[in-house]
């Protein structure tokens, strides 16, 4: 979160009043319950808001459904009814040529009924009735007759051009019921009727399709009577033929209209359903769906139920953390008095800020910066208390502002700060561990101040001591290897020298004394070889006289003779003398590189690198040995040795293991090339 400068500022009232304290008002605990109060309430009414809005829902998506249903109904009934009574009329109409119903032979109605009749099985009998005529015909029997059958009572119909008789027993099935429905036809010169005997059975498959969105369905006349209902009972309809004209849903239903939706009790299912009911295009009937209304509503109460029952928990803990909190303000009252108090008497200075100001500090801190109390410290700035600029030449204020982002953004962060004391204007360094510190709204930062003075004062004597004792340490083996070289080299030379000239003295038949001038020759000659190798070792001329080149290509050769390991040198073929410190530094770190890879690593081959740069050299040495874990804290003297004395040069220094397994040692140190 940035810093804005104008946001810097704290209020006239805030910055003089002094320290920051956990204040809590005696009301807030009247606030507490008044908030719990008020969001139990608007709880409750969303509760009661989505309880009815979700029954509104549940109800309207139960009366689409059967709706839907219903439709469905209606289109397969009417398919059937226009099927067969369609069967009737044109065998009407094919009996006009002849005069009509009421002029045709027996043989011929017979012949035409049978013939029209190839509609589905659900269409029983085909018949065709005039006044003084009534036929009837399956697909095995056919009827004549002057005498129309009690069933057939369309004399009552009035003007209406469709009939529906009562339920009956189907006349080849006993067990089986039918309905009779017929349309008049124009039949010679009166108006017969041309209709059949219909069964529903295929209801069965229609209702088993919906039986998990409805109750009930089935076909009512217009007057009340039912003709068919599903689900059977005891595989009979038992409700065929009963009227429910007298009910109520069945009156309000009918006046409502011939489509709608009509809600009420069941008399059959003994409950409250929902039904969905349609008027047949053409015929007086209703086709009917319905559902009860507990199935409806049965996921509706779940939902309730557990809504309630969330709202209930709510409630509880609503209350419980309502006491909660007012037991922990009280808690937080008595506490404040140990917090004031353990804050002033901590041995380290704290700060509280808020944005980039200070709004608290505790009693050390006006102590280590000269503050005249700790109400001067609120409205103060962390670069007021500090240098312009921090020891890396940034501004004070710039590094100031980052550092308290990088802690509100992160958590946290600890940090290096030169400061300044208010009242002398002494600087001091300090580490600081900045925090972030939310407290609702409002997030603070919490910032510790330790003085390091003392411990920066101890580290730079230490790092003093160490370069001196650094270069003491190469003063002295430039020392001792000047004097084996110039005394105890020569001195031994010279002992060689003289012990060949008396070797060759005594020639002659003494072969034992020769025998022992011989070995002291060799001992003598491989006592000054070692001697050069040490004083070489210790302080290789070379690197004074001929520069770092020659000392490293002197180095290569003298390992790979010692140790049998395989050099790879990728020097430059000239390069202009360094200074003397840094020749010596470099030098020393492949030196003791080789000596670890000798001990320690095992490898076939070792590599020296030297890289010029323009204002950079860097060396390195690696080797496909057995590799070291760079990670470790334990990488023994040598290694600490090299990094100290990189350090005195202000240069980089790394350890890392390389692909193939091996180690690579890696130093880079800035230069000005010496011509």
């Amino acid at each position: 979160m940035p810093l804005e400068k104008s946001g810097d500022a704290l209020s006239p009232r805030r910055a003089s009043s002094g320290p920051l304290r956990l204040i809590f008002p005696p009301a807030l605990n009247w606030v507490l319950l008044a908030y719990a109060a008020l969001a139990i309430a608007i709880g409750w009414a969303y509760v009661a808001s989505r309880i009815h809005t979700d029954y509104v829902q549940t109800m309207e998506a139960e009366r689409n459904s059967l709706r839907g249903v219903c439709a469905t109904l209606r289109s397969a009934t009417l398919a059937m009814l226009n099927d067969g009574v369609g069967e009737a009329v044109a065998s009407a109409n094919e009996l006009q040529p002849v005069g009509g119903i009421d002029r045709a032979s027996s043989a011929q109605l017979s012949s035409t009924l049978q013939k029209q009749l190839v509609g589905g099985a659900y269409v029983r009998f085909l018949f065709l009735a005039d006044d003084g005529r009534f036929a009837l015909a399956s697909r095995k029997t056919t009827s004549d007759s002057r005498t129309p059958p009690d069933w057939l009572t369309t004399n009552r119909t009035g003007s209406s051009n469709s009939w529906v008789g009562r339920p009956m027993v189907d006349p080849e099935r006993p067990g089986a019921l039918v309905i009779p429905i017929a349309q008049r036809v124009a039949s010679g010169e009166s108006k017969a009727w041309a209709g059949g005997l219909f069964s529903f059975d295929g209801f069965d498959e229609l209702y088993d399709q919906f039986r998990d969105q409805i109750l009930t369905m089935g076909i009512i006349a217009a007057d009340g009577t039912i003709l068919v209902r599903i689900p059977k009972v005891g595989g009979r309809d038992v409700a065929a033929g009963g009227s429910i004209a007298a009910n109520e849903t069945f009156q309000r239903a009918i006046a409502a209209g011939n489509t709608g939706i009509s809600e009420g009790y069941g008399t059959v299912a003994k409950e409250d359903v929902i039904y969905a009911y349609e008027l047949m295009n053409g015929y007086p009937v209703y086709i009917i769906a319905g559902q009860g209304r507990n199935a409806t509503l049965s996921s509706w109460r779940e939902r309730r139920q557990m809504s309630i029952g969330a709202t209930a928990a709510f409630t509880v803990l609503m209350l419980v953390m309502t006491a909660l909190l007012s037991h922990y303000v009280n808690m937080l009252r008595r506490r404040e008095h140990h917090y004031r108090t353990l804050f002033n008497n901590a041995q380290f200075s704290v700060f509280l800020l808020e944005g980039a100001r200070f709004v608290d500090a505790n009693s050390t801190a006006v102590r280590m910066f000269g503050l005249p109390s700790a109400r001067s410290a609120a409205g103060l700035t962390p670069w007021e208390l500090s240098p312009e600029f921090q020891p890396d030449g940034q501004l004070s204020e710039d590094l100031a502002r980052t550092q308290i982002e990088t802690a509100l953004r992160e958590g946290g962060t600890t940090f290096e700060w030169l400061h300044k004391r208010a009242d002398t204007g002494e600087t001091f360094p300090a580490e600081v561990d900045l925090s972030s510190l939310s407290t609702g709204r409002t997030v603070l930062a919490l910032a510790v101040v330790h003085d390091v003075t003392v411990r920066k004062r101890a580290e730079h004597d230490l790092h003093v001591l160490s370069a001196e004792l650094m270069r003491l340490q190469d003063e002295e083996r430039r020392k001792i290897g000047r004097d084996l070289h110039d005394s105890t080299g020569q001195t031994l030379a010279a002992l060689e020298l003289g012990l060949s000239q008396l070797q060759q003295y005594t020639q002659g038949p003494a072969d034992g004394r020769r025998e022992l001038l011989e070995q002291c020759a060799r001992l003598a000659t491989q006592c000054s070889a070692e001697i050069r190798t040490a004083s070489y070792l210790l302080h290789p001329p070379l690197l004074d006289e001929l520069g770092l080149l020659s000392a490293l290509r002197w180095l290569a050769d003298g390992f790979h003779q010692r140790s049998g390991i395989e050099m790879r040198l990728d020097l430059p073929a000239s390069m202009h003398r360094l200074p003397p410190d840094d020749e010596l530094c470099l030098f020393r770190i492949a030196q003791e590189a080789l000596t670890n890879v000798h001990r320690h690593a095992a490898s076939p081959w070792a590599a020296i690198r030297l890289k010029l740069q323009s204002n950079s050299v860097m060396l390195e040495i690696e080797d496909a040995g057995r590799g070291i874990d760079a990670k470790s804290p334990a990488l023994g003297v040598g290694l600490a040795g090299m990094r100290e004395r990189i350090r005195q040069l202000g240069g980089i220094f790394s350890v890392e293991s390389t692909s193939t397994g091996g180690t690579r040692v890696r130093t880079t140190i800035a230069i000005q090339l010496q011509r």
